[in-house]
């Protein structure tokens, strides 16, 4: 029975793509278009159907998860650089740009350098390093530990490290990496909270039964499954940790661009109804701005500036609890219009906290570089 549903499947998947290819012709568009056998376990049937569908069919989603089938179907655990487990999907994180890299690398010890807080660095893990038992086997990937290790050494003198490698890998059989976006859930950026939190001098630790949870009605299907969608992944769900064994209040407020606005909550949920919501960590904080300040209602007097990517979003909340002042910054997109809102000497630590994966192929070395003529004032003061 098996078998007879498979030849029916991949008689479809034949039929389809021949039906796609007569509309290229009958358009006068079949340059370059091939049907093999070879080309449909290669995956460049499902790419041209996806191409046809693009220029002439109006089902282009239909076709598209159709192509996506195909290649699943020709065994493909791998499909445009998106990892295909038993429940989840993974950005395949490729070798590092050396170039940018070393610049980001550069750029965080002169920061370091030039100015008098303590300064952490964070690198952590992408799912694909983490969970790889949803993988097979054959599937082959960067070795992300042996780089953060590698990048750590080099730094060793200069700042203070977190290693949160073995903490996640920990929880691999947990929800800690969304299912359908490349992120850390709640759960997750409380590992990861336990382990920095242990590294900025934090005691004690706050424990989870000292968290309201709350399920969100937002179930999501992120960026990797717009890609990629597979039937078999289920949709991800945000949970809302709050801090519940004293009564805080929080001022939370957004520079974007010249404009800013204000919560009086960590989880605005009222942002779902507003157009311009994506969805998922947008209910942490109303998502990540260029920059955001955090002000708490705590007694402490500890203050921390985070140099950060959307991966901060899964911790902080949970941070928050013994700091009176966070800024957010975002490495990447925060323009000096932006930044503007943060002077480092104003706060008592630093921590950049990013994905490898953002460290090793996104530019961060313009936002850090900002901050260093006026780091280097405050240290000769």
């Amino acid at each position: 029975m098996a078998k007879r549903i498979s030849a029916i499947f991949f008689l479809t998947v034949i039929f389809s793509a021949f039906a796609v290819l007569c509309v290229r012709f009958s358009a006068g568009g079949a340059d370059g278009l091939t049907l093999t056998l070879r080309a449909l376990v290669d995956g460049e049937v499902s790419a041209q159907l996806e191409e046809a569908a693009c220029e002439n069919m109006p089902g282009h989603s239909m076709l598209h998860k159709l192509a996506v089938d195909a290649r699943l179907f020709g065994g493909s655990a791998e499909i445009d650089g998106i990892l295909v487990g038993d429940t989840m999907l993974m950005k395949n994180v490729q070798p590092p740009d050396d170039e940018i890299a070393t610049k980001n690398k550069q750029s965080i010890i002169d920061l370091a350098s030039f100015q008098e807080h303590p300064t952490y660095v964070m690198l952590l893990p992408t799912a694909c390093a983490i969970k790889q038992q949803e993988l097979p086997e054959y599937i082959n990937l960067f070795n992300q530990r042996s780089y953060i290790d590698s990048v750590y050494t080099e730094m060793s003198g200069s700042v203070s490290v977190v290693d949160t490698y073995l903490k996640l890998l920990s929880g691999m059989e947990e929800y800690i990496y969304y299912r359908t976006t490349d992120n850390l859930t709640a759960k997750g950026g409380y590992l990861v909270y336990e382990q920095l939190g242990m590294r900025l001098g934090i005691s004690p630790l706050r424990t989870l039964d000292q968290f309201d949870i709350d399920y969100s009605d937002d179930y999501f299907y992120g960026e990797l499954y717009e890609q990629l969608p597979v039937d078999r992944i289920q949709p991800d769900r945000v949970l809302l940790y709050r801090f519940s064994k004293y009564r805080r209040e929080y001022q939370v407020t957004h520079y974007d661009h010249g404009e800013a606005r204000i919560y009086y909550t960590l989880f605005p949920e009222f942002t779902a109804q507003l157009s311009g919501y994506k969805g998922g960590n947008d209910l942490i904080l109303g998502g990540l701005s260029p920059v955001i300040t955090l002000k708490s209602s705590t007694s402490s007097d500890n203050s921390l500036v985070i140099f950060a990517d959307e991966t901060v979003l899964s911790y902080i909340p949970f941070l928050l609890v013994h700091y009176s002042d966070i800024a957010i910054i975002d490495v990447e997109h925060a323009t000096p219009e932006d930044l503007a809102a943060v002077k480092l000497e104003d706060y008592n630590q630093v921590l950049i906290g990013v994905s490898v994966d953002t460290f090793m192929h996104e530019d961060m070395h313009t936002v850090l570089s900002s901050y260093l003529p006026q780091a280097g004032e405050a240290a000769g003061n």
